[in-house]
């Protein structure tokens, strides 16, 4: 038996929560010091979806359950099918991957889904920096539809990935007019000009009306509780594994940043 951290590390200015106008960077600012105080203190600030991060249905809807009100019973060493879906900068993942995955026998009724692109191996987040969140794989609306169908199928209340960003990459507005400006050119939420373009995001733009930018991310949030950003997947060598996630317990929140560590009971089995 062996245990993987399946974690994105949280470092300032990583880039899964520093790309779009919503987000803040993960920063850590000392407050005391070593050599001034005797004793290290330090300030962190971050945005909720920062790094890996467990997303629920309260992001769209009012009367589900925000974090602090979940039953943590089926997070906690679930059994989980680890599915392939080998995917390149900003490749999509369509019905045809997730046909091969409902006609694969090691995935059992109930189980929860892990699906690895292999965008998360390899501390590519390092290397590529803002552009590991702007050019992830993700899902297509067509392959989010044809995945929640089939979750609700086999009774899977719980998806995870290792694509930083479920879907769209806010193709129709939020990349073209913020996040493929230069960094010195988007300063981050708080900044005024954050927010004055979120003041123009509107619901038609964003998560309401036709969804251009969320349309995958609302499918699959009203199937399910995503977990993505995950890191280091490429570590585990069984196919079926046992997943711990743990969010940050925060009351009131529709998300959280969370810790993912996963028991691998058949680590000699070459993928």
């Amino acid at each position: 038996m062996t245990v993987v951290n399946l974690t994105l590390p949280l470092y300032p200015f990583m880039p899964v929560g520093n790309v779009w106008a919503w987000d803040s960077p993960f920063q850590l600012t000392p407050t005391l010091t070593h050599q001034r105080h005797g004793v290290s203190a330090h300030q962190m600030s971050f945005h909720s979806e920062a790094g890996t991060r467990l997303m629920l249905g309260a992001c769209y809807d009012d009367n589900a359950p925000r974090v602090d009100e979940l039953d943590y019973g089926p997070l906690v060493n679930r059994p989980t099918v680890v599915f392939d879906v080998p995917k390149e900068a900003g490749a999509e993942i369509v019905p045809a991957d997730i046909d091969r995955l409902a006609d694969d026998p090691d995935y059992h009724d109930g189980d929860a889904v892990l699906l690895r692109t292999g965008w998360g191996d390899d501390e590519r987040y390092r290397t590529l920096g803002d552009a590991y969140a702007s050019t992830s794989p993700h899902f297509s609306l067509a392959g989010a539809e044809r995945l929640a169908a089939l979750l609700k199928e086999k009774n899977s209340d719980l998806m995870l990935t290792d694509c930083a960003y479920i879907g769209n990459l806010g193709e129709a507005y939020m990349f073209p007019e913020w996040s493929s400006r230069e960094p010195w050119d988007r300063p981050p939420f708080p900044s005024q000009q954050a927010r004055i373009y979120l003041r123009h995001y509107t619901p038609e733009r964003g998560a309401g009306g036709g969804a251009p930018d969320w349309a995958s991310s609302v499918v699959l949030h009203a199937a399910t509780s995503p977990v993505a950003a995950l890191a280091n997947c490429g570590a585990l060598r069984g196919k079926r594994i046992t997943v711990t996630v743990l969010p940050l317990f925060l009351a009131g929140a529709h998300g959280a940043t969370c810790t993912v560590w996963a028991t691998d009971n058949n680590p000699e089995e070459a993928r």
